[in-house]
């Protein structure tokens, strides 16, 4: 019975993958990196353009117009109630945008960062990783004079972050892994997550499945974080230079950095949320030879 269970399970995979379609959302962008969304607006940091743009989901047409202009190569975002928390990576800071008031007030947060990438927020405890300095340092946002302080050093290059609990993931580019650490301890231990994977920027949690983007691969993989051997399957292909990754709904938003754009894919995403919410019914049961 588990047999034809798993059989089922496999044929389902491999249709919905072989109906898997990405559908450029936005073209022509300046290498965007990442996604964040605020209501029905779906925000593009654009490294290579210097700004934030904003694309209108509900728009049949959607463009990306400008929002925030004359930054230093924006790259991870995070947003906390009205506060739109930026990394300026050849800035070397972390900007706070006002989203409250019209125009949106842009400030310096905390200068003085060694190449600032990622943001994930926990709390008032504001991660970053800092790409240049090999480290992830944190910032309490609600502190008077906010500074940065170390959390993990030597790490080898460290993009992406994912926070699952206490259990902080990391991409280290160029040891392509994902490794963790536990955001209590002390002196945090880096613990090797998943190895062998091609250049891993961007990452994303839903559920128990942690989505990579790999860069050097030019595609999205997943590894289950509750397996205590993870290994990482392929969700989708052909992409052009991927980094920030979103879910919205049941679609997985996707900027192609090297492809100047940002897309989508539905149907392959989260194939595990529904075989646990539509389980299989085989019939007769039990039976030994149909």
């Amino acid at each position: 019975m588990k047999l034809r269970y798993f059989l089922i399970r496999i044929l389902l995979l491999c249709c919905l993958k072989i109906n898997a379609q990405i559908t450029d959302i936005v073209t022509n962008l300046n290498s965007p990196f990442s996604l964040i969304l605020i209501e029905n607006n779906l925000y593009v940091s654009e490294s290579s353009g210097n700004k934030i743009s904003k694309i209108d989901l509900t728009s049949a047409a959607p463009i990306a117009t400008d929002f925030i202009t004359n930054l230093n190569n924006p790259r991870g975002m995070v947003i906390n109630g009205s506060d739109l928390y930026v990394a300026e990576f050849t800035g070397n800071k972390i900007i706070k945008i006002d989203l409250s008031v019209d125009p949106p007030a842009v400030n310096d947060f905390v200068n003085g960062l060694t190449g600032p990438y990622s943001l994930v927020l926990n709390g008032n405890d504001l991660y970053v990783s800092e790409r240049n300095a090999n480290k992830i340092s944190k910032i309490n946002i609600s502190a008077t004079m906010p500074v940065a302080v170390d959390v993990v050093t030597g790490l080898n290059t460290p993009l992406g972050l994912a926070l699952n609990g206490y259990d902080l993931y990391i991409s280290e580019l160029d040891s392509n892994k994902i490794s963790k650490i536990d955001i209590t301890e002390i002196i945090p231990v880096v613990e090797n997550v998943v190895i062998d994977l091609v250049d891993p920027t961007g990452l994303m949690l839903k559920g128990n499945d942690l989505y990579i983007a790999e860069y050097g691969g030019n595609k999205i993989s997943k590894i289950d974080i509750t397996d205590p051997s993870p290994i990482a399957t392929d969700v989708l292909l052909d992409l052009s230079g991927p980094t920030g990754l979103m879910a919205i709904d049941n679609d997985l938003y996707i900027a192609e950095f090297d492809g100047n754009k940002v897309s989508k894919s539905s149907k392959i995403l989260f194939i595990n949320d529904f075989l646990k919410t539509s389980p299989f019914n085989i019939y007769p049961n039990p039976t030994s030879n149909l």
